[in-house]
């Protein structure tokens, strides 16, 4: 490995191995739908680390996020299978983490699992807020809370306390079926 991606390498395995009920309110009128493929530009803010990119959430436990920042991770795709684990590629450096080895508190399965909490929960019961329709909820990983505009129910943010996790979602679309890899379209229907 040349010297020059030791420091990326370490903070690619930082990154994935290490760990950084429904409230009050009314239904929205459009109740928001996280349960469909869907994308959106992301910036993550977890503990010191900061990172942001785009992400994809193809099916239940099945994503993928691009990483555009720092310049040290820039160009990072990572593809998360909650069945068989992760995979990682920044240039040449390519690694396969199976999900028995995934730490229940490694920052990206914080993320994934809670917004599939949230999405099998069905519709979501929010509270008005200042900054948007607020659902909050518990997973394994402790509790969450999910942001939501008023307007369309795109998700805009998410807050996980226990990594100290918070994170803004922009740019959010639905992704069509036609859009999806040729794997996720079985996984998507099934």
């Amino acid at each position: 490995m040349r010297s020059g991606k030791i420091i990326p390498a370490a903070l690619i395995s930082a990154m994935l191995l290490s760990g950084c009920g429904g409230s009050g309110g009314g239904i929205l009128e459009k109740a928001p739908d996280i349960s469909v493929p869907f994308g959106s530009a992301v910036k993550i803010q977890a503990g010191e680390l900061e990172f942001e990119g785009s992400v994809k959430r193809y099916a239940a436990g099945i994503w993928q996020m691009d990483i555009t920042a720092p310049d040290t991770i820039s160009g990072l795709c990572i593809r998360y299978d909650d069945g068989s684990g992760i995979s990682a590629k920044l240039d040449d450096i390519a690694f396969e983490v199976p999900s028995e080895s995934v730490r229940d508190n490694a920052v990206f399965a914080l993320i994934f699992k809670a917004i599939d909490c949230a999405a099998a929960s069905g519709e979501l019961p929010c509270t008005d807020t200042e900054d948007g329709k607020v659902y909050s909820g518990e997973f394994s990983g402790g509790t969450y809370t999910l942001t939501f505009d008023p307007r369309t129910a795109a998700l805009t943010h998410i807050e996980i306390p226990y990594g100290e996790i918070s994170g803004e979602f922009t740019d959010f679309s639905v992704i069509k079926d036609e859009e999806l890899p040729q794997e996720e379209t079985s996984a998507a229907s099934g």
